[in-house]
């Protein structure tokens, strides 16, 4: 019979569609955080969600790279390369896995890593919805530096879209691997009832007065409000509505998402974004729940690994931005809905600096993209994966995220 793993809930490809009268393997039971001896890795159970491992490496005073969305599990993003804001200091959640126990599709249950089935341990750094289930990672950990991490948060009207996102891509050029950019494109009718706002977060891992003086520049660009302080990363998730009663962790809803993945922001093609959604939400009411997200990571930690060293294929973009399309289930407005998303990543794809190459974060892919576009458009990496998927799949049991096959 088919099968489909669960450990958080985020999945919104439509490939899962096709997993007809399948079973659901749960693996949420298995979310145990156990730090090792030497407190340098971490045993993590395959169904531990973020809100979890969060918890269980701050108990010890460790901290990994995870997510911030707090329901969402820890190995499906791991298996997709994984970004998150400590990414700049330690690189991907991918890059953290000393070793992995691998359920393949054939029921054998492997140890993956450098020195034990490395060809694979290389496939599910990136690609590794394809090859089996994770029952546990070990897990490199660190320790934490700073009990809370400093953030400012601004918000600003459309009018100043220009302006916020030149200055962005300035700072970007001296960006210290402790800092995240954090933006949404949202409406919040209580701070503007006509039209979407700016929501804009500089989240820095370091002394105040540090992240006080790199945010300086945002206070010359007017603001509607500012918002300054200390918080836990639990508290962090609630304060970017990523907690688990937020509405990142809604659950019940249509969502959809349309990935891109950028080396820099072109303004104009940003402006064509937000007055498309300004537009879309007076048009269709039915889709003003939904967001534009705004990922500017450091990439520091990401770019340090050599990118042919795992299947992630996208250590270059310095930015990752989707649509998330979010709105109560109903049939008369999906092809609306979908239309819209893709014609949001248009615009940003027709400005970006290679229109003919759509570099597609796999874990936020909405399944039209091509292999190229979620794995890579190197050949050798395609072929690669191609051939592993045969060896160790033959069958082509694992199709149902992002399928090779």
């Amino acid at each position: 019979m088919p099968f489909v793993a669960r450990s958080g809930g985020h999945g919104a490809t439509e490939a899962l569609a096709a997993a007809k009268n399948a079973i659901q393997i749960d693996f949420r039971a298995i979310n145990h955080v156990r730090v090792s001896g030497d407190g340098k890795t971490a045993r993590v159970g395959g169904g531990a969600n973020v809100k979890q491992v969060v918890a269980g490496l701050s108990a010890a005073g460790k901290r990994t790279v995870t997510g911030i969305c707090e329901c969402v599990g820890v190995s499906a993003p791991i298996l997709g390369g994984g970004h998150g804001w400590l990414q700049g200091q330690y690189g991907l959640a991918a890059d953290q896995i000393v070793s992995a126990r691998l359920v393949l599709p054939n029921g054998d249950a492997v140890t993956v890593s450098q020195e034990s089935n490395p060809d694979l341990f290389w496939a599910i750094r990136g690609a590794g919805h394809n090859f089996g289930l994770v029952t546990e990672w070990e897990y490199r950990i660190y320790d934490v530096k700073n009990p809370k991490i400093s953030y400012e948060i601004f918000v600003f009207s459309g009018d100043k879209l220009e302006a916020l996102y030149e200055l962005t891509n300035k700072m970007m050029k001296t960006q210290p691997p402790e800092v995240t950019h954090w933006g949404y494109i949202i409406k919040v009718a209580e701070i503007d009832p006509e039209h979407p706002i700016i929501w804009y977060a500089i989240i820095y891992d370091g002394p105040v007065d540090t992240a006080r003086e790199y945010a300086k520049p945002l206070h010359e660009i007017g603001h509607i409000m500012v918002n300054a302080g200390e918080a836990t990363l639990p508290e962090l998730a609630a304060l970017t509505f990523q907690s688990e009663d937020a509405a990142g962790c809604a659950y019940g809803k249509t969502s959809i998402r349309y990935p891109i993945g950028l080396k820099s922001y072109n303004t104009a093609a940003l402006r064509q974004v937000y007055d498309d959604i300004d537009e879309t939400f007076r048009q269709v009411p039915e889709l003003a729940g939904s967001f534009f997200l705004l990922e500017g990571y450091s990439t520091q930690g990401v770019q340090a690994v050599d990118e042919a060293s795992t299947a992630f294929p996208h250590r270059g973009d310095e930015i990752l931005v989707t649509s998330y399309v979010q709105y109560t289930p109903n049939p008369d407005i999906d092809a609306v809905a979908q239309e819209y998303g893709s014609r949001l990543r248009k615009h940003l794809l027709e400005g970006s600096e290679d229109p003919q190459h759509l570099r597609a974060y796999v874990n936020y892919a909405h399944g039209t993209e091509s292999l190229q576009e979620m794995y890579g458009w190197e050949e050798w990496r395609l072929e690669k994966l191609r051939r592993l998927k045969a060896q160790w799949d033959p069958e082509n049991r694992m199709r149902y995220y992002a399928p090779i096959a």
